[in-house]
């Protein structure tokens, strides 16, 4: 009687201790929430100094939870960090309101991709007007104002630059190849095409960098013309003449190639991809008009006897035979019984209208079953991507029986009896993010598993903590709404593995997140 009061007593400290010792994380959830709402907003860009010392009081208010301080302690540095975030915020509003007239000419930079074509050109650019935003936020307008106007034809040129790149990129980078492969000696000419498109296309760019669509057919061209110089190159320096007499010698037989292209519709054969490629066009095309031909020859010879014995039939209909076999002078013979056959052309006329009607209805169930295949084809594509993204001491990317995406996480572990994400997983769950954010779509459940040592009523308890903490994370750093996340804990009931062996228990101890459809 006294050891089962003494441990009834026992369990009452345990129980009276954890409550002590809980911490309330509500209010640095919300902090974590307004910090991703601020970067969203670029408050570091826009609001730097006020930035930096809420990253600091946030870092502190950080330190305070995960050391598990008194939640007055925790609760005043969470209101500190709160307070300098919340300023950065409006801060960012009014540098925002006083450098407006500047924002358009940083925005189209980012429109183009200046940030990742020219990161070092955007990084200066960024850096001066940093500057300003600084003077602004430290209530020097007047100033911030000429920093700011410093910034703008630097982000003009990021902006000119990323569009150069972009349009002109994979054109520069055939030319360059097809210098290495000696197009400069070997197919001096050709290269001349293609250096002369590459400049058109400049030049275009340069006075409307806008005018994107007529500098890309001079940058395609540009970039034919470099494969093509590559190829004759090639092909010549395979001879090991320097000769430049064989390259006029392939492009006359080009020349020749190309006039009978035109006359078959074709403006331009591939002879980037050298004589072979282009030869292979022609034939394949030639081919193709020559069955189509002997397709054509058959179907009116066959259509020419289907029209005589349909005439003559016609004709034995009204008591009338002949045995004439063009059909030109059967009609003539069976015109006087046009109100007949007017009368037949009118059924014809309404079986080739129902006709069409069928086929139309075909063609649009052919574009929903083409529609769901791009579909499907997209979310596969999508799904290769992501299981190249965890290695195998991670985890793995795979479907379940109901077509819904797992990413099966056995390297995201927990200490024993613990349900804290450690510091270490941090690489692991951006890749997790980044491969949630490519399903904007899908229904997201967290499912803890555990494998089958303890007592399965804890084991439970433990994996819906677990499963509760990756959710948390997860909704408050990709700021998901409830509706759409939610979480679960299986205990050991759904192993992987057998839980035989080390190996077995340790891939039947994970995380599992469902990207439901």
């Amino acid at each position: 009687m006294h050891n089962k009061t003494y441990l009834v007593a026992f369990c009452f400290f345990l129980f009276a201790t954890s409550i002590v010792s809980a911490v309330d994380k509500t209010a640095f959830n919300e902090l974590v929430t307004v910090m991703d709402s601020a970067k969203i907003l670029e408050t570091p860009i826009f609001s730097p100094k006020t930035w930096e010392k809420a990253s600091k009081a946030f870092e502190k208010a950080n330190k305070e939870v995960q050391q598990q301080k008194k939640q007055k302690n925790i609760d005043k540095a969470v209101s500190e960090a709160r307070e300098y975030v919340e300023n950065a915020i409006r801060a960012t509003e009014v540098g925002k309101l006083s450098l407006q007239e500047y924002l358009e000419v940083r925005q189209k930079a980012n429109d183009a991709k200046a940030r990742s074509l020219v990161p070092a050109l955007y990084a200066k650019e960024e850096v001066q007007f940093i500057q300003a935003t600084e003077k602004v936020e430290s209530g020097n307008v007047k100033n911030a104002l000429k920093e700011a106007q410093k910034a703008s034809p630097l982000f003009l040129t990021a902006e000119m630059e990323a569009i150069r790149k972009d349009v002109l990129g994979k054109a520069d980078r055939l030319i360059e190849k097809s210098l290495a492969d000696d197009a400069s000696k070997y197919a001096l000419s050709t290269l001349d095409k293609a250096n002369t498109a590459r400049k058109k296309a400049n030049t275009i760019i340069s006075r409307d960098r806008y005018n994107r669509k007529e500098a890309k057919v001079e940058a395609d061209r540009a970039a034919y013309e470099a494969r093509h110089a590559s190829n004759i190159a090639l092909s010549v320096r395979s001879l090991n003449r320097n000769d430049q007499a064989w390259e006029k010698l392939m492009l006359i037989y080009e020349i020749q190639m190309n006039r009978v292209g035109k006359e078959i519709n074709l403006e331009t054969l591939p002879f980037d991809n050298g004589p072979l490629a282009a030869a292979d066009t022609l034939i394949m095309y030639i081919k193709n008009l020559q069955s189509e031909n002997v397709n054509l020859n058959s179907q009116m010879a066959d259509l020419s006897g289907n029209v005589t014995t349909e005439l003559q039939g016609l004709l034995a209909q009204f008591n009338e035979f002949s045995n004439e076999n063009n059909p030109i002078n059967l009609s003539k013979t069976i015109s006087t019984h046009i109100a007949t056959l007017l009368t037949e052309n009118k059924s014809l006329n309404e079986q080739v209208q129902s006709s069409q009607s069928q086929l139309a209805t075909l063609e649009s169930e052919h574009g929903d079953v083409a529609d769901q295949l791009a579909i499907r084809v997209a979310r596969e594509e999508k799904f290769k991507k992501a299981k190249q993204m965890l290695n195998p001491s991670e985890g793995e990317v795979l479907f379940n029986s109901a077509n819904d995406i797992v990413l099966r996480l056995s390297g995201l572990s927990f200490d024993i009896n613990k349900s804290d994400i450690k510091d270490n997983h941090m690489s692991l769950l951006e890749k997790i993010k980044t491969t949630i954010q490519m399903f904007p779509d899908a229904l997201i459940r967290v499912e803890g598993h555990t494998d089958d040592n303890g007592e399965a009523s804890r084991n439970v308890l433990l994996s819906e903590k677990r499963a509760l903490a990756v959710m948390q994370y997860l909704r408050q750093s990709l700021l998901i709404s409830a509706s759409k996340i939610s979480s679960v804990g299986y205990g050991a009931d759904h192993p992987v593995a057998s839980n035989q062996t080390n190996d077995g228990r340790a891939k039947n101890r994970r995380i599992d997140i469902i990207l439901m459809r």
